[in-house]
């Protein structure tokens, strides 16, 4: 089984996410396959519009919660989260379009993968949140700027000190997804909308991307370093460990009832 499949279909390239019994968390076998799909997005010179998208009912709910802040063992804090981070700044320079198609959860590193695509199409299930506040942790993968770039300060502080999900409505009237669409449309509106891009003038497509992208990108760059140094210090707080022992002692319980 392939946690994470891909589609390619006449300069479009789809990336499915595939947990659905889970709400399509990650956890590490799903995030080695995602960066093998980016890195094919990114290497193939047929490749000009990407999609994300989820199986199932959900976008992607973040990190798997049974597995938070828990490493193979010899790797380090450090190591695990650069090696995460490494998803995000490839999306970041992927240098083509990326479309996001929302339904259901986009929490989390889910909703950073979501704000970092240049637009996001969402059906009225989608939930966003970045709920990191509620395990001890701060985003990780730029989340403070590009939330930023879209609803601004007190919006985006809101969103990182509450870790309450934003609905699809509230999403749209604050800017975190520019249109909202029937479920049972979501994929082919996506779909239509990637190959309307796709029939412009290729280079004039690049150039307004990367004229737009040039404004935000090195705040998302320095945000994701910026995070990473607040992650790290987190991950060694008291609040953190208690919530992790707490998290433990509940799987061990409904393990053994």
């Amino acid at each position: 089984m392939s946690f994470v499949e891909t589609r390619f279909d006449d300069g479009l390239f789809v990336i499915s996410f595939n947990r659905p019994d889970v709400h399509n968390a990650f956890h590490d076998a799903f995030g080695v396959e995602f960066h093998r799909a980016i890195e094919e997005a990114r290497d193939r010179r047929d490749v000009k519009v990407v999609i994300l998208r989820g199986e199932g009912k959900s976008f992607c709910s973040g990190r798997d919660f049974r597995e938070m802040g828990e490493r193979p063992a010899g790797v380090t804090h450090h190591q695990y989260m650069t090696d995460g981070q490494r998803k995000i700044k490839m999306l970041v320079d992927l240098g083509k379009p990326i479309i996001a198609a929302l339904k259901g959860a986009a929490y989390g590193g889910g909703a950073e993968y979501a704000l970092v695509a240049d637009m996001r199409i969402a059906a009225p299930t989608t939930r966003i949140a970045l709920p990191e506040v509620n395990y001890g942790l701060a985003v990780d993968q730029g989340g403070s700027a590009l939330a930023m770039s879209l609803i601004g300060p007190s919006r985006t502080k809101w969103m990182l000190m509450t870790g309450k999900a934003v609905d699809a409505e509230t999403a749209l009237s604050w800017g975190l997804v520019d249109f909202i669409v029937p479920l049972e449309e979501l994929d082919d509106h996506v779909e239509k909308l990637a190959r309307d891009i796709m029939a412009k003038p290729w280079r004039a497509v690049l150039a307004a991307k990367e004229l737009v992208d040039e404004i935000w990108a090195d705040g998302v760059r320095g945000a994701i370093r910026r995070e990473l140094t607040q992650q790290l210090a987190l991950f060694a707080s008291e609040d953190f460990e208690a919530l992790r022992e707490k998290r433990r002692a509940e799987r061990l319980a409904a393990s053994a009832g």
